[in-house]
């Protein structure tokens, strides 16, 4: 089992070829009373690591056609990710409190927004 501390690290040790176990903390589940959406945790499963760049890296992703295609992610920065227990947690702004509005780098509003999980991401075996 690969083990790592750091998102350099992560960046480091992972290969092509690698089992990377996934799981999407931002998964639609409906609206509740108040009509304010639901978010669920979606386990992605086992994926395979098909080619890693030094920006990015891509999964096998099989869609609902069963057709099998990349799905990409890039490397966090260290302020944007959680490394505990061997797992990279990835987090982004919590633009839920802008719906349909354009909110940019820059702004004191933006800047200010609080972070939230998004993917969490594990060596398989």
């Amino acid at each position: 089992m690969k083990t790592f501390k750091t998102v350099s690290e992560f960046k480091k040790i992972l290969a092509t070829g690698d089992k990377l176990h996934a799981v999407h903390h931002m998964e639609f589940d409906g609206r509740d009373e108040q009509q304010k959406p639901i978010w669920k945790d979606k386990d992605l499963g086992i994926r395979v690591v098909t080619i890693k760049q030094t920006n990015s890296f891509a999964l096998a992703t099989t869609k609902k056609d069963g057709s099998i295609c990349d799905s990409w992610c890039g490397y966090p920065k260290a302020s944007e990710a959680k490394v505990e227990n061997n797992k990279l947690t990835i987090f982004e702004k919590d633009m839920r409190k802008f719906p349909g509005g354009l909110v940019a780098d820059g702004n004191p509003d933006y800047d200010n927004l609080p972070l939230i999980p998004l993917l969490t991401y594990s060596f398989a075996d």
